[in-house]
């Protein structure tokens, strides 16, 4: 039996106005070959109407005759001859679960084992059983709303990484190095992210904070707090506890062992 899906009309950040134009005008202006697949039709009409892009990926939905087409980051719908473009937002209803999200969330994962671990403040909460990533900032003012947010999570593992943007936030390096020059980094962290304590220690100690930096820039992280799931799927900015609940929720049911196996 075929999913109930229904299609939410919005145009997602990922495509913009002037990308979905081009696209519009390019539907349904090559025939397709004989002899190939739905698929690899679609790939040949939309890459020799898009010079310089590369399909990522072509995947059919639950829809009959809709296809889900991959360009880097972005995504949009379209039935195989390219006659009809659908950018938006499809929602499987019977379980009210975002499809486009979720593909979203799984192009722009990352890798989580190029974490080094060793150089994150580890926070437990409760059993730990689940596992979150984040970058931050000591003076971004979004990560200590962030840090209000994940006091409410519980039975989590959080790894924090060090990334101050000294050019916007001067002082900040300053202050990410007193807390790691601390004693207890995650009480030194959590006072001053949650209770504005200032840390105590001299920032004169061996820090990873450069290597962080270079990291942040290599995946391509532009803000921060930036979080990561333990699948790899990456949100920026403050996002409210609910939602990094119901996320670890996913997370978890996907790969039951991911917390366990990175502690």
């Amino acid at each position: 039996m075929i999913p109930t899906v229904r299609v939410r009309w919005a145009l997602p950040v990922a495509f913009t106005r002037a990308a979905l134009c081009a696209l519009l005008a390019i539907a349904g202006t090559v025939a397709p070959a004989r002899g190939q697949t739905p698929e690899d039709n679609l790939r040949r009409i939309v890459e020799a109407k898009m010079p310089g892009e590369k399909v990522r990926e072509i995947r059919r939905t639950p829809l009959p005759g809709l296809y889900e087409v991959a360009i880097g980051n972005r995504l949009f719908y379209t039935d195989e001859a390219l006659s009809h473009l659908l950018v938006g937002t499809l929602i499987e209803a019977a379980s009210n679960r975002n499809l486009t999200d979720v593909r979203l969330r799984q192009l722009n994962a990352i890798d989580i084992r190029q974490l080094p671990l060793d150089s994150a403040i580890r926070t437990v909460r409760g059993k730990g059983r689940r596992t979150l990533y984040v970058f931050s900032d000591p003076l971004c003012p979004f990560c200590a709303q962030l840090e209000q947010e994940l006091q409410k999570i519980d039975d989590v593992t959080i790894y924090t990484f060090l990334v101050p943007v000294e050019q916007m936030r001067p002082g900040s390096r300053a202050r990410a190095l007193e807390i790691w020059c601390s004693t207890d980094r995650a009480a030194a962290w959590e006072a001053w992210m949650v209770k504005q304590v200032p840390p105590r220690a001299k920032p004169a100690c061996r820090n990873p904070i450069d290597p962080l930096l270079k990291l942040s820039e290599k995946l391509g992280f532009q803000a921060t707090p930036t979080l990561i799931f333990g699948d790899g799927a990456v949100l920026t900015g403050r996002i409210p506890a609910a939602q990094i609940e119901k996320l670890l929720a996913e997370t978890a049911a996907q790969s039951p062992a991911t917390g366990a196996a990175r502690k």
